[in-house]
């Protein structure tokens, strides 16, 4: 064994996160947030096509072939189809495919600046994936936290080049810390956690390319099922491979990167304090690029500052606004008015390279506008916040292309670090008015993070109120994980 896959292979076996409260509790509001982004994509048509793929691959040779609307995983209804599936055992590398593709679906779930990928989409996936009935919350989420801090280095000493060569980490990197929460929660150790780590390493893959495309989501399902899928290949096979995945000399850091990661480069930053904590977690409260966030945070203030000027009120006569929702009312619902047709221009100004990740400017649907600053803040300016179900639309109205035509990006703030992000919206009026914003730590960054009660508004979207106060009480009051599993089933959360 090399060593610097000897030095992972030490810290996986040896990290104890028993008295890291600040890493639970952060593990806990990622495993919530986490089902808040799995929920609502379950409705979606194409993550109800993979179930039923998924159906019919596990249920070959057996009679289940009726004409109903609705494909039953596990006993649970999943609407959509012709066929009904019912699912016996769905088997381990599926279901983690299924639970990494579903939670990335809507680009709903959490996200990490060192890594410039998702975290708990492909680690909880594929955590799930191989748990047993006999597995406690320490152990699950002491799994998570070292797949997290694995990852999270990696992404540190890759990127930015990773990511600018057109790489999702999501997927390169993912199927590596897939396979160390797997080797963690089922106790691997020596020679066979590295060979672990070998196979998942050989498998990545991700491009960004497939942005605004399911290709995307399929990534974070890929990662954990290929996690998944190498750590039965050892339980269930003699095959071996390499224990040297990441030798310095010819290993994946070398022909994934070309750079020489040395064993100090892994100690050295081991939780130390941690990769949940510094740079820590982005959560989101709309669907789309956490790349963002910033901007839409910066449109939202300079949309109230506008309602709230003196000339602005003046000219339309009527009395300031108090609070932003009332902006926001006021703009749903006055049929004959549109701010854009005030605005002659918005400028969205952006350090060098932060805006990688947003590489649609001149989106076409609503899955491209996903990635797109223009297609954001132009639901900000048009109607006081972001609308989720824009991003579902199949195609964008020309009228709409035209105002984002009105949106430029420029480059002109200072270079940051690959942990911080900020951005500047500048919105200039035909009168010459001119209102700009600049936000650097919005709600769901990790210096301004989710609440609770922000993942129950976010769980509020699929479940009623009364189911998350169950799901919650489940969460706070069960020893083995299991038990809570049962209890998002019972509430329609979790389908295979």
């Amino acid at each position: 064994m090399d060593s610097v896959t000897q030095t992972i292979v030490n810290y996986i076996e040896q990290t104890d996160v028993t008295n890291r409260e600040d890493l639970l509790s952060v593990a806990r509001i990622a495993f919530l947030d986490y089902l808040a982004a799995l929920a609502p994509a379950e409705n979606e048509q194409a993550v109800q096509d993979l179930a039923r793929f998924i159906g019919a691959k596990s249920s070959i040779g057996s009679d289940v072939g009726r004409h109903m609307n609705s494909t039953v995983l596990n006993g649970k209804v999943i609407s959509g189809g012709n066929t009904c599936l019912v699912i016996e055992n769905v088997s381990k590398v599926d279901k983690a495919l299924y639970y990494g593709f579903a939670s990335h679906y809507l680009d709903f779930d959490d996200a990490q600046a060192n890594l410039a990928g998702h975290f708990s989409t492909v680690l909880y996936s594929a955590l799930l994936a191989v748990l047993e009935p006999t597995d406690t919350w320490n152990e699950f989420f002491r799994a998570y936290i070292i797949g997290a801090e694995l990852e999270g280095i990696i992404g540190y000493l890759i990127n930015p080049a990773h990511r600018t060569q057109g790489w999702h980490s999501t997927g390169t990197v993912g199927v590596i810390g897939a396979a160390a929460a797997i080797g963690a929660l089922r106790g691997l150790h020596g020679e066979s956690l590295a060979q672990l780590l070998s196979l998942a390493a050989t498998q990545s893959a991700g491009m960004f390319f497939q942005s605004g495309t399911d290709g995307k989501p399929l990534h974070a399902g890929l990662a954990a099922r290929n996690g998944v899928w190498a750590y039965e290949l050892l339980q269930h096979t003699s095959l071996q491979t390499s224990t040297n995945p990441f030798d310095p000399e010819r290993g994946w850091f070398k022909t994934i990167g070309n750079i020489t990661v040395t064993s100090n480069d892994i100690a050295s930053r081991w939780l130390a304090p941690g990769q949940l904590i510094d740079p820590g977690l982005w959560m989101k409260v709309h669907p789309y690029c956490s790349a963002a966030i910033c901007g839409a945070e910066a449109a939202e203030i300079v949309v109230h500052r506008l309602y709230t000027s003196s000339s602005y009120v003046s000219k339309h006569n009527y009395l300031s606004p108090d609070t932003e929702e009332q902006d926001q009312c006021r703009l749903c619902t006055t049929p004959d008015f549109s701010l854009w047709d005030e605005i002659n221009r918005v400028t969205v100004h952006f350090p060098p390279g932060a805006d990688a990740a947003l590489r649609y400017t001149s989106p076409t649907t609503g899955r491209e506008g996903q990635f797109s600053i223009e297609y954001i803040v132009y639901q900000v300016l048009a109607y006081g916040s972001v609308q989720d179900e824009l991003f579902k639309i199949d195609a964008i109205d020309t009228d709409v292309r035209d105002c984002m035509s009105r949106i430029e990006r420029v480059y002109d703030l200072p270079k940051v670090s690959q942990t911080e992000r900020i951005t500047k919206v500048t919105v200039t009026l035909k009168n010459g008015d001119t209102f700009t914003e600049t936000v650097n730590n919005p709600k769901g960054s990790p210096k301004n993070p989710l609440t609770m009660e922000d993942i129950r508004i976010k769980l509020g979207l699929t479940l009623e109120a009364d189911q998350i106060d169950r799901v919650i009480e489940a969460f706070t009051h069960t020893d083995k994980v299991e038990s809570f599993l049962q209890t998002l089933r019972k509430e329609g959360v979790l389908h295979v």
